[in-house]
């Protein structure tokens, strides 16, 4: 089996809604997305085998070894809440955008999340029996079942029943597995959307589709459990293929959610690290 950058898998889980097109959605008030990541800058992700309140050095699953510092005014976040330098450790797994040196192996970051080594252990040990993502290679619409290409690269096959609720967007049932897997870390989010009075706003619901609807090279972001050995999705958010490549121009986002999630790309993960 290939290497699994597990920060990927994370992310495309949507455990936290705080990742590298999140920041980037964070970071960039009003300004587009160009192409090589954040800002015109390029994100690297791995696993941190060394800290200091200044840097941190990571290991990317490709085996080279990085050293991030971030810039007077980057954006440390753990959870989509403010963290320092001094708050990442080794073991977390750390998503840095910003200015890669390939031949120094070094980041200037101006946009750094921090996910906990706690939470991707957790992602590892889940994926396949309480929650599954990935792309759609395979339906079978008399039997309600689905074939699955995971982000971590295993094939499964998946089966609904009379409890499963499908949903165009994935926005709920990420907030969801976040709250499973991610709370009680350090930091927390909130419920919903600022308003005008500084009120969090929820979402609008989600639509609800069938499986007739579910096409093959859709993406899937689903929580459920196994039964009898078969992992079967209480609820099942679906992205359609292509969808994740950033909004069209001069398009909004669907204000039901049922566009991109901002964290779950439609085609397994992206790849973080620099090409080599």
């Amino acid at each position: 089996m290939k290497s699994t950058d597990w920060t990927s898998v994370v992310l495309a889980a949507g455990l936290l809604l705080a990742g590298q097109c999140a920041l980037a959605q964070d970071g960039m008030a009003g300004g587009g997305r160009q192409r090589g990541g954040f800002g015109g800058g390029q994100p690297v992700a791995g696993t941190v085998t060394a800290a200091s309140k200044d840097s941190v050095t990571i290991k990317t699953d490709a085996g080279d070894v990085y050293t991030v510092t971030a810039t007077d005014t980057a954006r440390i976040m753990h959870d989509r809440q403010p963290i320092k330098m001094s708050d990442v450790k080794p073991g977390d797994s750390v998503t840095a955008m910003g200015t890669v040196d390939a031949a120094k192996k070094t980041v200037q970051a101006m946009m750094i999340n921090d996910i906990d080594a706690a939470t991707v252990q957790k992602a590892k040990d889940d994926l396949g029996k309480t929650y599954i993502t990935g792309k759609i290679t395979a339906i079978d619409l008399d039997n309600a079942k689905v074939t699955v290409l995971r982000a971590d690269g295993v094939s499964q096959s998946i089966t609904l029943d009379e409890g499963t609720s499908i949903q165009k967007g994935a926005r709920g049932i990420q907030v969801g597995l976040q709250a499973e897997m991610g709370g009680g870390g350090r930091g927390g989010m909130g419920g919903g959307r600022p308003g005008g009075n500084g009120a969090a706003v929820a979402p609008a619901a989600p639509e609800s589709i069938t499986l007739a609807d579910v096409k093959m090279g859709d993406s899937i972001v689903a929580s459920g459990a196994l039964k009898g050995g078969v992992f079967v999705p209480v609820k099942m958010g679906v992205v359609e293929a292509g969808a994740g490549g950033g909004r069209r121009r001069g398009a909004a986002p669907a204000a039901d959610g049922s566009g991109p999630p901002a964290s779950a790309p439609p085609a397994g993960p992206p790849p973080l690290a620099p090409p080599q």
